[in-house]
């Protein structure tokens, strides 16, 4: 009876939890994860981050998520307690291994009491593993009473604790000499903690990590020469000076992002050094899979999250998240206002085009130029305006179809479109220039363009938030997006490259869509008047049925009895025989034709399929080649909210191995390249797509990314 009364309490908390979420039990993990992320979004509270309501929340995902055994929602809650979240449960367990009972109240403990009590219990123990266990109490402890310096205490601590563990095992060698000895390959990347929706900026931050002359750049701070330490002037931002004290705010970015980037790799050595030690001395802590995270400093994430000068607190400013693109966009202008000016010029000189950001190393590695050409086309006449260079950081690429290749976006991106017309979508793929002139013949403007100049980090923005005019509201298109591992951008070098390239494919997509259209219409359920319940057929089927009754009513037809019946009847038994043996024979035929059509058709959509992979595979390797580095991800159906995690490829020079790394705050891990490149999107997962990308040059990739210490 106890067990039956256990069982019946764990379904009822998991009941009350599905209520408390506003979703059913049956729903996917992904909807479990919506509602608790729109909850958030709505609360209205005082605190809507840490509150009373954020707690209740937080105890109902973790009923659900441990209810399910689900690893999606057991991510979640990793995410969420690295942010300071604590569970009701967590919170009465540290209690009880504290203070020997329960409390009712933590807000109403005080630090003080809290850290004399812990280091009496601490005091009463030798043991390492149950010093560490007290210590993450405390921990607990700390977020619930969201009590910054007993937070930053109880840290302390765990690291303490951990260093000791490590001296009396041999193992205080320190970074230093354990850095040259760490298999990368063997131990993972560090995560980053979310510090309160900073989820899109740690993904920014991994792959910023991931690029190699960044992250020399940015640890070489201090050497006097990489960067404006000196606050010399002579650089320009926009067409006038800058400031010294705005060359000061960007040289703190950069040392902050600086300190970042070392912890990121002491605590990937400390990691590993942590580990080799405690595996060969047999310590109790050598099989802990808890992952290795830091958290960005917060006044680092409010720099590029356009927060600067805000308060320290997140629960109103972070709600107001910006694109990764505009995070991007406003990393790369911190970098270069801290770059020393190019030569000691005079600094009243505000005209020098030798102090613009196009100087740069920074802009040289991402920036790139588009040529573009304007044509007024015409009947009487045609004429060609002088082209003009855009600089740009980042290609925005529409999603053309509903399931489209990275190939066909960046065809659309480059194809002619029509200024200032109704009559076509810019930014739709319309490659078809016979058209298009026939349409501009009152003298339409036609906009060109070409790759003048390709940056050997190549950037791509996906548009996927639209703007609905009938709702006034944005929308987020959720559409399947085909990644290829490798590109090639040979056809953009030349104006219309872009139709060129596109012809092949796009004959072969318009065939593709043909066939799958003939092949879906004969699997189109039909119900016919005499149905009366919901059975549904498809026209093939009912044919076979139909033949397959009239051949029966032949056969019946011939049987003694069915003669001696048909005998009294006007009509012959030879006749009703004849009959249904003649619409047999045709729809026998019929059947037989739609069956091999079926057969024709689908051998021609595994061989337009085939050619058009062949196509799509198919990337010289010359200096115009890309190699797919990072996809960042965006996970929900509305553009206001949802969460970001980024995969970024790793690549071990010295093992020749490449793999995929998944970082989604701190947790970090390996999957398959499936998840990145796969034909359809993952099963439960289909708003979850990528949003923006990175390339690197192919032939350079080995000085642009790495993943060492």
């Amino acid at each position: 009876m106890a067990t039956t009364g256990a069982v019946n309490a764990k379904h009822t908390a998991a009941e009350d939890a599905y209520r408390a979420l506003g979703v059913l039990d049956d729903v996917c993990d992904a909807l479990v994860e919506w509602a608790y992320t729109r909850l958030t979004a709505e609360d209205q509270s005082d605190d809507p981050v840490f509150g009373p309501h954020a707690r209740s929340r937080f105890d109902s995902l973790v009923t659900i998520s441990a209810a399910r055994g689900s690893k999606e929602l057991g991510l979640l809650v990793a995410n969420e307690r690295e942010r300071g979240m604590v569970a009701t449960g967590a919170i009465r367990s540290a209690c009880v291994a504290l203070f020997g009972q329960p409390q009712s109240e933590v807000d109403t403990i005080d630090s003080d009491t809290v850290r004399e009590v812990f280091l009496a219990r601490v005091a009463e123990t030798s043991a390492s593993k149950v010093r560490m266990e007290l210590a993450e109490h405390l921990a607990v402890l700390a977020d619930a009473k969201q009590d910054v310096a007993l937070k930053a205490y109880a840290d302390n601590v765990l690291s303490s604790l951990e260093t000791s563990a490590e001296i009396e095992m041999g193992g205080a060698e320190g970074v230093a000499a354990w850095k040259g000895k760490v298999d990368t390959w063997e131990q993972l990347p560090v995560g980053l903690k979310n510090i309160g929706n900073t989820c899109y900026l740690n993904s920014i931050l991994q792959c910023l990590f991931s690029i190699l002359p960044i992250r020399a750049a940015v640890l070489s701070y201090g050497d006097n020469k990489t960067w404006n330490e000196e606050l010399r002037l002579g650089r320009n931002d926009g067409g006038r000076l800058l400031t010294r004290e705005e060359i000061s705010e960007a040289l703190k970015f950069v040392q902050r992002l600086k300190h970042l980037f070392e912890a990121l790799v002491t605590q990937r050595v400390e990691g590993w050094a942590a580990k080799r030690v405690r595996t060969s001395s047999g310590h109790p802590l050598a099989s802990t899979a808890a992952p290795l995270a830091v958290a960005p400093d917060r006044e680092l994430a409010d720099m590029l999250l356009l927060r600067v000068g805000s308060s320290t607190s997140t629960t109103q400013a972070s709600s107001q998240q910006q694109d990764v693109d505009e995070c991007i966009a406003q990393c790369v202008g911190l970098l270069v206002r801290a770059l020393p000016p190019p030569s000691l010029m005079d600094a009243s000189d505000q005209d020098s085009d030798l102090s613009g950001p196009g100087d740069t190393w920074i802009y040289k590695l991402l920036s790139g130029a588009l040529e573009v050409a304007t044509d007024r086309v015409g009947a009487e006449s045609e004429k060609t305006e002088k082209p003009l260079n855009e600089a740009f950081l980042n290609l925005n690429l529409n999603i053309p179809g509903e399931a489209a290749d990275i190939n066909d976006c960046i065809d659309a991106f480059f194809a002619p479109s029509e200024i200032s017309s109704d009559k076509h979508d810019p930014n739709a793929m319309d490659t078809d220039t016979s058209q298009l002139r026939a349409d501009t013949e009152a003298g339409q403007m036609v906009r060109r363009s070409r790759l003048k100049n390709a940056p050997p980090v190549l950037c791509m923005q996906v548009q996927r938030v639209q703007f609905d005019m009938t709702t006034m509201r944005a929308f987020k298109i959720n559409s399947h997006l085909r990644l290829r591992e490798q590109v090639s951008l040979t056809p953009y070098l030349h104006f219309d490259g872009a139709a060129a390239a596109h012809s092949r494919r796009h004959e072969l997509q318009q065939r593709l869509c043909t066939v799958n259209k003939h092949l879906k219409a004969l699997d189109v359920p039909i119900q016919t008047a005499a149905q009366t319940d919901n059975a549904q057929v498809s026209v093939v089927s009912a044919l076979e049925r139909v033949q397959a009754f009239m051949t029966g009513i032949g056969r019946w037809s011939e049987l003694d009895d069915a003669r001696s019946l048909l005998a009294d009847l006007p009509q012959s038994a030879s006749f009703i025989t004849s009959s249904a043996e003649h619409i047999s024979s045709q729809l026998r035929e019929m059947s037989s034709t739609l069956s091999q059509a079926r057969q024709q058709w689908e051998d021609e959509l595994r061989s337009t399929q085939s050619e058009l992979e062949r196509i799509y595979s198919h990337v010289p390797q010359d200096t115009t080649a890309y190699t797919l580095h990072a996809v960042f991800i965006h996970s929900g159906h509305s553009p206001e909210f949802g969460h970001y995690w980024v995969y970024v490829r790793d690549y071990v020079r010295e093992k020749n191995l490449v793999r995929w790394l998944k970082f989604n705050d701190s947790q970090v891990s390996v999957v398959d390249s499936s998840e990145i490149f796969g034909d359809t999107p993952k099963q439960g997962e289909e708003s979850a797509n990528p949003y923006y990308l990175v390339y690197v040059r192919t032939s350079c990739i080995d000085e642009m990314a790495d993943f060492g210490v």
